[in-house]
């Protein structure tokens, strides 16, 4: 019914209220004054009746108003702490899949990942117009089948795996209180009630029959105070929608704290791809042999990347990180730069991105991957981001990473 005052600040959207019931009701003022005084104040005991009528009905007019903030703000309280529970059994879940071993943790937490982020990108803004995307259902499902999928062969893991299903259960529970509060609203019998009664309340108002300056700051006063308490029941009635609303910002502590890639991984993953397009847009051209197969030649701009050192070279000097670019070769990726070493000490240009890798299926579904990787029989902390052409084609990998420490593998 209100939906118009959630596109507003609350400071536009409370003028709006508090003139409107003003304006209306000093036009009433104006139009008993002009039409109807005479007949209605022939008697004038009536001013008294006008005053006794007002004072009862302004009682029980402000308990359904009170009522009704009251419970809408508890409503906006408790769908408040189902946010917040939600957030931390997510966070709760993450921690979890931590101890998962390989691939299945890594393949988890960016499940879990991803989730987060289109909840807070993608979701929670449809959630401020009333509506629930499909989408969030079918990535959660999606997590829960590969938590299934995984088999214990431990003792160990089999006490880890049913934590994990507690945690997930409860996480469930929490998503569908969020989900079913987000079209919850005071139902219209009610908003219909309030808006007669605020007529009879100003109607009541117009009725005086006093000096006419008075006249106009006591309804004036009385009506502005009436439209500014309406007006904050209307804006926590629907607990999404509006400025006084439940934020996504749990979920944004969440993924800040917990589920963020390591800091230094974000900040040579965006070094790397800030220098890279330095030179122009990504593209493949051509072929040249490397250890004797032939290898398609990755460009950016003007500027062949394959055995072009620099670019990964200078990622090390700043951060320590090894860092490579891959470029696609039908199914496969080839590293045609980088400074990861092969067990001989010889940079791994030429060399296949490995197809166990947990990377490859986020790769070419056009995601990024963040997490555990082997490399050579090794585990590094990587990030991994798909190289893209004008026309969006996937034609390479960007690559950063570090070796995991023993004690954390």
């Amino acid at each position: 019914m209100y939906y118009w005052v959630y596109d507003y600040s609350p400071l536009v959207s409370g003028s709006i209220f508090v003139i409107g019931f003003i304006f209306t009701t000093f036009l009433l003022i104006y139009l008993f004054r002009r039409f109807l005084r005479p007949i209605f104040h022939k008697n004038t005991q009536n001013n008294e009746m006008v005053s006794l009528m007002l004072s009862s009905f302004l009682g029980l007019y402000a308990l359904l108003l009170g009522l009704l903030a009251v419970a809408a703000y508890q409503n906006l309280t408790d769908v408040t702490s189902v946010v917040s529970d939600e957030a931390s059994s997510l966070g709760a879940l993450y921690r979890d899949v931590q101890a998962y071993p390989e691939p299945t943790k890594t393949l988890l937490q960016n499940e879990l990942r991803d989730y987060v982020r289109f909840t807070i990108d993608r979701a929670w803004p449809e959630q401020q117009k009333g509506r629930i995307l499909e989408e969030g259902t079918h990535r959660i499902t999606r997590f829960a089948q590969d938590l299934t999928n995984f088999t214990p062969s431990s003792k160990r893991e089999e006490i880890l795996h049913a934590e994990a299903y507690r945690q997930f259960n409860q996480y469930q529970e929490h998503r569908s209180a969020r989900l079913g509060n987000v079209s919850t609203q005071i139902p219209a019998v009610f908003w219909a009630v309030v808006l007669i009664g605020s007529i009879i309340a100003i109607t009541l108002l117009a009725l005086f029959d006093i000096e006419i300056v008075a006249h106009f700051c006591m309804a004036g006063l009385t009506s502005g105070f009436l439209g500014l308490v309406i007006f904050l029941v209307a804006a926590m009635d629907n607990p999404f929608r509006g400025s006084v609303s439940v934020s996504s910002s749990p979920f944004e502590d969440i993924y800040q704290s917990i589920m963020l890639p390591e800091d230094s991984i974000l900040r040579s993953m965006s070094i790397l791809l800030t220098e890279s397009h330095k030179y122009g847009n990504a593209r493949i051209e051509g072929d040249e042999f490397v250890d004797g197969k032939k290898v398609p030649i990755l460009l950016f701009g003007k500027t062949r990347m394959n055995r072009f050192y620099n670019i990964v070279d200078n990622i090390t000097a700043n951060s320590g990180l090894v860092a490579t670019l891959f470029v696609k070769s039908d199914d496969d990726f080839i590293r045609v730069t980088t400074n990861v070493k092969k067990d001989d000490g010889s940079r791994a240009v030429g060399t296949l991105l490995d197809v166990k890798s947990p990377a490859l299926k986020s790769i070419r579904e056009g995601k990024p991957y963040y997490g555990d990787a082997p490399i050579f029989n090794k585990t590094y902390v990587t990030g991994y981001e798909p190289i893209k052409n004008e026309k969006s084609e996937i034609v390479g990998i960007f690559f950063v990473g570090f070796l995991k420490p023993k004690s954390n593998q």
